[in-house]
This record gives structure tokens, C-alpha cells and sequence, in this order.
């Protein structure tokens, strides 16, 4: 569920964040994304860091049975979970 929520927010955030970012130079979006620990540089840690956690909250919200493993069963759930969210939220937006 805090992966719906997560990727929920991220789609109704991603106008405003855009729009923000379109006023950004390129370079200065990045590192404020990445610079973790402000030193005006992004380490291979920094950057690859965020996305392993957003792979492995999704895997863990995939694997269902807890069991380190996503079976058809769980892939076909979450492929309709995300059929359905994207219909919501195309809903929402007409």
C-alpha cells in the first residue's frame, strides 16, 4: 500500500515538480535530487541509491507471500493493481 500511495503522489506531483524544474538549469535539478549529502557532488551511492529503494519497495509490495519471490500469480495481481490506479487517477484528471 505505501507503494500505491508513493507512486500515487509521485503522478499528481510530477506537473508541479516539472514546472518547477523547466525553471531550473539541468545540472542544478540534479544535484539538488541526488546531492545527499550537500557536498555539491553526486557519488555512483547517491545516485543509484534512491532507485534501488524504489525497486526494492516495489518488489517488496509484489511479493505478496514474503517469500523473496514474484510468482504469475503476483505479477498478474499487480499489473491489474496498476490497471486500476491508472484508470482512478485518468478519471481524476477528466
Amino acid at each position: 500500500m505505501k507503494f500505491l500511495i508513493s507512486a500515487l503522489a509521485l503522478v499528481l506531483a510530477a506537473p508541479v515538480m516539472a514546472q518547477s524544474q523547466q525553471q531550473m538549469d539541468p545540472s542544478q535539478v540534479f544535484l539538488k535530487t541526488f546531492d545527499a549529502n550537500n557536498d555539491g557532488k553526486v557519488s555512483r551511492d547517491e545516485y543509484v541509491k534512491p532507485h534501488v529503494q524504489r525497486i526494492e519497495s516495489q518488489f517488496g509490495h509484489m511479493d505478496k507471500n514474503g517469500d523473496g519471490q514474484v510468482d504469475g500469480g503476483e505479477a498478474a495481481a499487480f499489473a491489474e493493481e496498476m490497471r486500476k490506479q491508472m484508470e482512478k487517477h485518468g478519471a481524476q484528471q477528466r
